[in-house]
């Protein structure tokens, strides 16, 4: 607020100098002018003219200022009455297009703190983080905050169950973690091919946890060895397309096969739902 009022009282004093400057100068000529021609007093007319001018230049001035404040407040800071604001993801976009992944991370994180609510701002996020950064914690931890800051549709909760077990068991290489996700998913998918297969994936993991107990074998060795893959990357890899072909099934089956409703369902566009499907080898027909 001082910097504002400081700000107000520098402007007035300009507006005050120059109403002095044109008030000395057109108010004497015309003073003069007036008493040459018409026969008005000099001494009444001229100091008249001056202060006459002076303050219409002054006034007139601030006017023109409070004018362009109001006008940049509507550009700059519209009030609620106004359209509401559409999420324009254009600039950090083209930051990860031109390799500026740091820079395009912090402009996310900004539009994030200004629409709370915007799942598509955390994906994003998480997704850059992960693919572009291979920061798996901090794209664990974004996919956490959608889930429990922005408005997810049905869709978007079992896209980010997905992505979180494949953090786990793919990046991280924790697969014990993964389990209260495929549970999350049984609990609230239930019935739908994704819960099912998290299902049998969660029976297959309490048997590893059993025999882990037992001390027969690591839960971790059995993980792998169940799949039948020499890695945890290719293990996870496995669990993940199932569970995301499923995802996209359900959605369809949901949606009555409109793709375009189920790329909004999954939060995703039209092209990068077809891009999904192609690559998992997923025919809607």
């Amino acid at each position: 607020m001082k910097n504002l009022d400081a700000s107000e009282r520098v402007n007035k004093l300009g507006a005050l100098s120059w109403s002095v400057g044109v008030g000395l100068l057109m108010g004497g000529f015309v003073g003069w002018f007036m008493a040459d021609h018409y026969g008005f007093n000099p001494f009444l007319a001229v100091p008249g003219r001056m202060l006459i001018i002076g303050l219409t230049v002054y006034y007139s001035s601030m006017t023109l200022t409070a004018g362009s404040g109001a006008a940049a407040q509507l550009i700059y800071a519209p009030s609620g009455d106004s359209t509401p604001y559409k999420t324009d993801f254009s600039f950090a976009a083209s930051l990860v297009a031109r390799g500026r992944y740091d820079d395009a991370a912090a402009a996310y994180e900004l539009q994030c703190i200004e629409n709370p609510e915007d799942p598509e701002l955390y994906l994003r996020l998480a997704w850059l983080h992960r693919d572009n950064l291979q920061r798996y914690d901090d794209a664990l931890s974004w996919f956490q905050r959608a889930r429990a800051e922005a408005k997810l549709s049905a869709g978007q909760r079992m896209l980010v169950i997905q992505e979180i077990v494949d953090l786990y068991v793919n990046r991280l290489k924790t697969p014990r973690k993964a389990i209260p996700e495929l549970v999350q998913m049984c609990e609230r998918f239930p019935g739908t091919p994704g819960a099912e297969a998290a299902a049998k994936q969660l029976g297959q993991m309490r048997e590893m946890l059993n025999r882990e107990r037992d001390g027969l074998a690591p839960f971790t060795a059995q993980f792998l060895e169940s799949i039948g893959k020499k890695s945890a990357s290719e293990a996870a890899g496995e669990v993940r397309r199932t569970l995301e072909i499923e995802g996209i099934r359900s959605v369809l089956t949901k949606v009555g096969g409109d793709r375009a409703m189920a790329a909004n369902e999954l939060g995703l566009s039209p092209y990068d739902l077809a891009a999904r499907m192609h690559a998992l080898g997923i025919n809607d027909g």
